[in-house]
């Protein structure tokens, strides 16, 4: 397959956390995104952690997601790299995949409080390896790591929590993905630019358009 390359203005020194940056800038990530029934569960979720461990953190309300691969931070959003990123969805196939989180934990590097699980882990790598080998034929540098471990962020803070099983599990089933642009250093800020089905028996759906 011939290999297209693009000025992506591409700086892997200043990749943060989605939705988390002390700078100005955007970054762009492929993700699921929760129906609002699941939203609201784990918004719940947060909520009460929040209060049981004294948390200074404010929940996720409007940005939760599962970051699948990682497309690039830019000080500007670059259109030659949004479109590289869509063509790069919109070539790859996969089954609806059904998720579930069943552990609340921290991620005591990203002083992180997440939700998650093995439910739908093996599916969902597959399709980040996907992804990754579409985008590197699209040009984006390679970008597969295998620490991958899918995970909801409900919240950021910097105290210590135990790890603990839920009694009832976050679980959905995924029928699409984005292509997800957020605004850095401002959290409330996280948009869908295009999302792509994951087909029931055909695999074989058009990318959606989703602005907002």
């Amino acid at each position: 397959m011939n290999q297209m390359s693009f000025d992506f203005d591409h700086d892997r020194s200043r990749r943060g956390r989605p939705g988390h940056s002390d700078g100005d800038g955007h970054q762009l990530f492929f993700a699921l995104c929760p129906p609002d029934a699941i939203e609201q569960q784990a918004a719940s979720i947060a909520h009460d952690y929040r209060r049981a461990f004294s948390l200074s953190g404010e929940p996720r309300l409007t940005t939760l997601h599962v970051t699948i691969i990682w497309v690039g931070d830019y000080p500007r959003l670059p259109e030659n790299v949004v479109f590289a990123a869509l063509q790069a969805g919109a070539a790859v196939e996969s089954a609806p995949i059904a998720m579930s989180f069943d552990l609340i934990m921290r991620f005591p590097h990203a002083r992180a409080l997440v939700l998650c699980g093995e439910g739908g882990r093996k599916p969902l790598t597959r399709l980040r390896v996907q992804l990754g080998v579409s985008m590197h034929n699209a040009g984006f540098p390679h970008n597969i790591s295998g620490d991958f471990k899918p995970h909801m962020t409900l919240l950021y803070d910097r105290k210590a929590v135990p790890t603990a099983t839920l009694d009832t599990p976050v679980s959905w089933t995924a029928s699409e993905f984005l292509l997800v642009h957020s605004l850095l250093g401002n959290t409330d800020i996280t948009s869908s630019i295009a999302g792509r089905c994951l087909a029931e028996a055909t695999m074989s759906c058009l990318p959606r358009l989703a602005l907002g």
